[in-house]
């Protein structure tokens, strides 16, 4: 997800009966860039929904802005020893490299990450590869 879907994310954007998060395409003062940034996520590891849980109870009372969303991403980037700059944005190609790692499909990628066609999910098929090759050279 990108910094300004978080910062508009709410409760209500959560079926938590069915581990989903559905990104709408206007609610309130909410629009979404593209018409397949509105989307439904999975949402199935234990954890992340715990952390769900506990984003929406610290939203809820203190509210956010894209900008806080970065500021709290970098703060938190600034306390570990990662080398690299951490943003959102970066996190949220992270996150399409690690599923496309793990065996996603290109449909699957490109719905989850909201993306117009498949050349992006595609990219991270393609990324994901090129960091196994790397790592698998490494290793032998």
């Amino acid at each position: 997800m990108g910094a300004d879907e978080l910062a508009y994310m709410t409760d209500d954007w959560m079926d938590w009966q069915n581990e989903l998060l559905r990104v709408p395409a206007v609610e309130g003062d909410w629009t979404s860039k593209t018409e397949h940034a509105a989307r439904t996520i999975p949402v199935k590891h234990p954890g992340t929904l715990r952390r769900l849980r506990d984003y929406f109870g610290y939203h809820a009372e203190y509210g956010a802005t894209r900008q806080t969303v970065t500021n709290r991403v970098k703060r938190v980037a600034a306390e570990t020893d990662l080398r690299k700059k951490i943003t959102p944005h970066v996190l949220r190609h992270t996150y399409g490299t690690l599923i496309a790692a793990r065996g996603a499909t290109p449909q699957y990628i490109r719905q989850t990450m909201g993306h117009a066609d498949l050349s992006s999910a595609n990219d991270y098929l393609q990324y994901a590869g090129t960091q196994l090759d790397a790592e698998a050279e490494e290793l032998w």
